[in-house]
């Protein structure tokens, strides 16, 4: 077991297998470090409400009728998800707190987050009452959420390597310095990589940002290269085989702060590592 910096982790559950990969990194950082899991399921009862659309003259009833049976259904599978996270936790002596949450699934998220010290969730999620969300909760809880998001594709991997893809704006700001005061990756190979045509003052970025993350024990990788951000990031992942990213999501919009958000989503949608988030 390692000494503790945080103590609640907040876990989106909604039957997929990107969630099923959540609960599994879930489990390995509350295992290690002590913590305890909120799992959260999440009725969508405004979902439920707007599926039907227009209601006929003399269908109201009917209506009724197939909102309860919708609701119903969809708490019996909140119920099923919460009950099979809990057997997972109670086979491997983790702390749980389970959560069925009736509302907005993003309103939910962030009102739940306001009490732990990180998300994990799956890049892609189905907490939305028959609609295909894909990447859209994730999104929404990142541009608008209070506490870093470990967003994890629909597979498990042990994570050895760390890429902090930096560009001097605040949310990767905000993202480095949350990922160094967690300290769960500290004991990574940490590679520092900047994206800028001039190649003198990426090196004095990544100078700088180095000695800080020297400050926690950490002798990083230092990387600079030119061209597209999200390409060279895309690139340098696979050739290296990187395990993890780390960068600012949605930052500001400038030539050499560069996580903006269709760079941020594409990295979300075109990785198939889990990505360290923070806005």
């Amino acid at each position: 077991m390692e000494h503790s910096r945080f103590s609640k982790i907040l876990l989106g559950l909604d039957g997929s297998a990107h969630a099923e990969a959540a609960i599994e990194y879930a489990c390995q950082l509350a295992h290690s470090y002590r913590a305890t899991i909120t799992g959260v399921a999440i009725i969508d009862q405004p979902g439920i409400q707007s599926s039907s659309g227009p209601v006929p003259i003399g269908a109201t009833r009917y209506d009724i009728q197939l909102e309860e049976q919708q609701l119903k259904e969809t708490q019996e599978k909140a119920g099923t998800i919460l009950d099979d996270f809990s057997r997972i936790c109670e086979d491997r002596n983790i702390n749980a707190i389970l959560h069925a949450d009736t509302g907005s699934p993003v309103s939910e998220l962030i009102e739940e987050s306001k009490f732990h010290d990180f998300i994990v969730i799956g890049k892609q999620t189905s907490f939305e009452y028959n609609v295909n969300e894909t990447y859209g909760t994730l999104q929404r809880v990142l541009r608008n959420g209070l506490i870093p998001v470990l967003a994890v594709p629909d597979s498990v991997r042990e994570i050895k390597k760390v890429l902090v893809a930096y560009d001097n704006s605040i949310p990767a700001s905000k993202a480095v310095h949350m990922f160094l005061l967690l300290g769960i990756w500290n004991a990574c190979d940490i590679t520092l990589l900047t994206v800028n045509d001039d190649a003198k003052a990426a090196q004095g970025l990544l100078d700088n940002l180095g000695e800080f993350f020297e400050s926690y024990g950490i002798k990083p990788n230092i990387v600079t290269q030119s061209g597209h951000p999200d390409t060279v990031v895309k690139s340098y992942i696979a050739e290296n085989d990187m395990d993890m990213l780390v960068m600012g999501a949605y930052g500001r919009k400038s030539v050499r702060e560069f996580f903006v958000g269709s760079v941020t989503q594409h990295l979300i949608q075109e990785t198939t590592i889990p990505l360290f988030l923070y806005h």
